[in-house]
């Protein structure tokens, strides 16, 4: 990248106002990939007197920020490398901030292709600019995405105060003032009716607005958050698949969907809105642990076995990764053994594979040591491997002895030793 000249940008303060003193304590975060990027966009933040700068490389580590402490401002490269993307840094964004909605996300990336899905994705940045761009053009989105969250600035301080009537109040306010604002207004009334409880009344404001603009992804979902409250599961059902043909990206209309099946007794289906979620975003670790849960439900241990070990691979080596998440996959894989028979000889690979791990970072837990070691017995007596789960037992026993492993009651005990002849 060439070297940039950083321009005056003084003047596109407001007049009359001290610049400094207004973002003095405001709260920035850069994340982005390429050295000479994140130099130029602290560059072009410090011109404008921000000082509470900071910097991650990385989308896992800008992850842990965002999720420990509140920024104001969010400029993120769209293509990050490692399992974070900047898709899921502005969906955690919106979900973990999820009343204050004056933090400003900008997305920055070099995918042309993000034009083109960008009007239909759920969460939406505040702005976006494609590399490369020129600082002028960075300075001019930056500077009407404030004024907008200035426009809205008393909203979200009623919305952050839980004070729907006054966010009702505010949004006809703007929407009368600002008519390119109408749409987040109308959306604003409706989510505020919903929050006070106002499930009819918010469903006749949704529907409206759909009977002027048909398509309008989050009205359809207004519509279908209402049937949900209203327990309507069938009308939610239709108006989320409605949701959905209007936007793909539209990820929280899978999951409400996924809840609407459930609740009329269709796992099937809330299993199909999960693959369908996990084929538009497959880096989501919650939606895949569900999908791993009711393909257990199910008892379609191949499915759950695949989702578990997705939940895996995206949580390896960070905050997120729990024994827990071990027991479930190896727990399918077990019921998989049994359904398919024992010559599988991935699956047994499989399975070592994550109970190593599950060792590893549960090894200072005499209760996981225990679980760890009751499964691996579960699954040599279901391979019908009955002197290897001896083995496993004599091993897990010396463990309890030593304290490494929590101990089992005379009544486990017992039963164990049985299934294993011992008694």
């Amino acid at each position: 990248m060439a070297d940039i000249s950083v321009p005056d940008f003084q003047n596109l303060a407001k007049k009359g106002e001290d610049k400094k003193e207004s973002v003095a304590n405001k709260r920035v975060l850069i994340v982005e990939d390429i050295g000479e990027m994140r130099i130029m966009l602290k560059s072009l933040m410090s011109s404008l007197g921000y000082a509470k700068i900071d910097i991650e490389p990385s989308g896992q580590a800008a992850l842990k920020r965002i999720l420990d402490g509140r920024y104001d401002i969010v400029l993120s490269d769209y293509n990050l490398g490692g399992s974070v993307d900047g898709q899921q840094l502005l969906e955690v964004t919106r979900k973990t901030y999820a009343l204050d909605h004056s933090t400003i996300f900008m997305m920055i990336t070099a995918d042309t292709a993000y034009e083109a899905v960008v009007s239909v994705l759920e969460y939406q940045p505040d702005s976006y600019l494609v590399k490369p761009f020129p600082p002028e053009a960075f300075m001019r989105r930056l500077g009407r995405v404030i004024q907008q969250k200035k426009a809205f600035n008393k909203l979200n301080k009623a919305r952050i105060n839980e004070d729907w009537p006054a966010v009702i109040e505010e949004a006809k306010a703007i929407m009368a003032k600002h008519k390119p604002y109408a749409n987040l207004c109308l959306k604003s009334i409706g989510e505020s009716l919903h929050a006070q409880g106002s499930f009819k009344e918010a469903k006749t404001h949704y529907m409206l607005i759909t009977q002027k603009h048909k398509n309008l992804a989050w009205a359809y979902y207004g519509i279908a958050q209402c049937e949900m409250s209203l327990g309507q599961y069938a009308g939610a059902a239709k108006n989320l698949e409605t949701t959905i043909s209007l936007s793909r990206h539209f990820l929280s209309a899978y999951d409400l969907l996924a809840d609407a099946q459930e609740q009329m007794g269709n796992l099937e289906q809330a299993q199909q809105a999960l693959r369908s979620v996990l084929e538009v975003s497959p880096r989501s670790a919650e939606r895949s642990k569900r999908l791993g849960d009711i393909s257990a439900k199910l008892k379609d241990w191949a499915s759950a076995e695949q989702a578990y070990a997705r939940v895996i691979r995206l949580s390896r080596d960070t905050v997120d990764e729990t024994v827990d998440m071990y027991y479930d996959h190896l727990q399918a894989i077990t019921n998989l053994i049994a359904s398919e028979g024992e010559n599988s000889k991935l699956l047994n690979d499989k399975f070592k594979r994550s109970l190593t791990r599950l060792r590893i970072i549960g090894k200072a837990s005499p209760v996981a040591v225990t679980n760890s070691f009751r499964i691996e017995v579960q699954q040599y007596v279901t391979r019908n491997h009955i002197g290897e789960a001896i083995k496993s037992w004599t091993n897990w026993n010396r463990l309890i002895k030593d304290g490494k492993a929590s101990p089992l009651t005379e009544a486990q005990e017992y039963t164990l030793k049985k299934r294993l002849g011992l008694v």
